[in-house]
């Protein structure tokens, strides 16, 4: 039980250890390609974390060293809490909603469960940051064998059939960006290690580059900026390591027009909007974002619950509340129609729209706590407890950037992915429960 000791030094290999172990190696691997394999994984770190927990006998209050992990439970946890008080607020807590209402309350239910995890990996010691990159850096290099699905309509743009191409290019950005932290805050002993994990960053921006999501480049330039910021070793290196990454991007940019093409329309579809071209590609977004907030005006507390509860205010709503000069209804016709049938493609709007002011609560808890402990734990850290907070600090602003141009938390899978995340990366930095700081 070799895993099980690398995984969890200090236990023995018992049952409830070997699933806590196999949960935490294996939860990254297929992320992007096997349905419910993250998912399944979470609950079972969850459930074993409950049992363990329960089974020490311990007082609750030697789980929480210190406040920020309180700080990080209650972040994990509220979600939830708030979701099932806007069902409430409703009136929607009745059995012909049940799968409504399970729907909403399955992805903050995965991350109530990462926060379970979190206390007990703190308490178990779990080596997480040697754990995850293997398997993390393995999971991208099988990704790339199955990010050849192209969707309807969409020539030459990638994904794989568990998540639309936007989403995908957004997360596979993100797993880059992470294998990238994790090379240079926590760099592996292993030379077969190192070279798996350069292969899984060029295979990551490869996939990156096809799947065509802007939503994914524009968090590549903040992250590698705070990369720069909190590298504590040679400038040089990580200067050295920045400079290869922009030749490439450049390199990228000057051969491949479609990426030219695609990550300029940042700018001039944005422009054309403003200047009231309601039909200048990606620019719809923001016509979508603009009758969001209409929408959030009119019933701020409650939320709608479901976008197929969106029809009706949408199609009833008089038009000059959204358009700009030189709008027309036709012109707006498609947003209004992606706004029902597919999302705000905004998470912040979503969040409120769906679930209401409780729920938008829930997730600006959900990114700036992370943030706020880890921008903390970064002062007078080293070693292991640096990286972590300096990884986590990357991670939070990764989705933060993300959820300015899609609803990433709206699938359950990514939601466990990164309250697994939060979690691991918690448990690294927090005092461990029977040391001198812990007390």
């Amino acid at each position: 039980m070799r895993i099980v000791r690398f995984v969890v030094p200090q236990a023995s290999s018992t049952w409830d250890t070997t699933l806590l172990a196999m949960a935490v190696a294996l939860l990254p691997l297929f992320y992007l390609t096997l349905k419910n394999w993250t998912e399944a994984w979470l609950v079972v770190l969850g459930v074993v974390s409950a049992y363990g927990i329960l089974k020490s006998r311990l007082p609750l209050r030697a789980f929480f060293p210190d406040p920020a992990t309180a700080w990080m439970f209650i972040a994990l946890a509220f979600p939830v809490v708030a979701v099932f008080t806007s069902i409430l607020i409703r009136g929607d807590f009745h059995l012909s909603l049940w799968k409504q209402n399970l729907d909403l309350l399955n992805g903050p239910g995965r991350l109530f469960l990462a926060g379970v995890a979190l206390l007990w990996m703190n308490y178990r010691k779990v080596r997480f940051l040697d754990a995850v990159p293997v398997t993390l850096a393995a999971g991208i290099i099988v990704t790339f064998f199955f990010a050849t699905v192209q969707q309807p309509g969409v020539p030459d743009r990638y994904t794989t059939s568990l998540l639309d191409l936007c989403t995908f290019g957004q997360q596979i950005c993100l797993l880059g960006l992470l294998q990238f932290y994790f090379l240079i805050f926590h760099p592996p002993r292993s030379r077969v290690v190192w070279a798996l994990s350069i292969v899984a960053i060029l295979l990551a921006a490869k996939m990156g580059i096809a799947a065509g999501g802007r939503g994914g480049w524009i968090a590549v330039p903040p992250l590698l900026l705070i990369a720069a910021l909190l590298y504590k070793g040679h400038k040089a290196k990580i200067l050295g390591l920045l400079l290869v990454a922009l030749l490439a991007i450049g390199g990228a940019l000057a051969m491949n027009q479609k990426f030219r093409d695609r990550l300029t329309s940042i700018y001039s579809e944005t422009t054309a909007w403003f200047a009231g071209d309601a039909t200048a590609g990606g620019s719809g977004r923001l016509t979508i974002m603009a009758i969001s907030w209409e929408l959030i005006k009119d019933n701020p507390l409650k939320g709608y619950a479901s976008k197929h509860n969106l029809w009706g205010p949408v199609y009833q709503m008089e038009p000059s509340r959204y358009s700009r000069e030189g709008f027309t209804y036709e012109s707006t016709e498609y947003h209004r129609y992606t706004l029902c049938d597919t999302g705000e493609h905004n998470q912040y709007l979503h969040e409120w729209l769906i679930n209401g002011l409780f729920g938008i609560s829930a997730q600006m808890l959900l990114l700036f706590a992370p943030l706020f402990v880890f921008i903390k734990r970064l002062q007078g850290s080293e070693g292991d407890a640096y990286a972590a907070a300096a990884i986590g600090t990357g991670f939070v602003v990764a989705f933060m950037v993300f959820g300015l141009t899609q609803g990433p938390f709206s699938y359950k899978v990514i939601a466990s992915f990164y309250g697994f995340m939060i979690a691991g990366l918690a448990s690294c930095c927090a005092p461990r429960v029977g040391t001198p700081e812990a007390g």
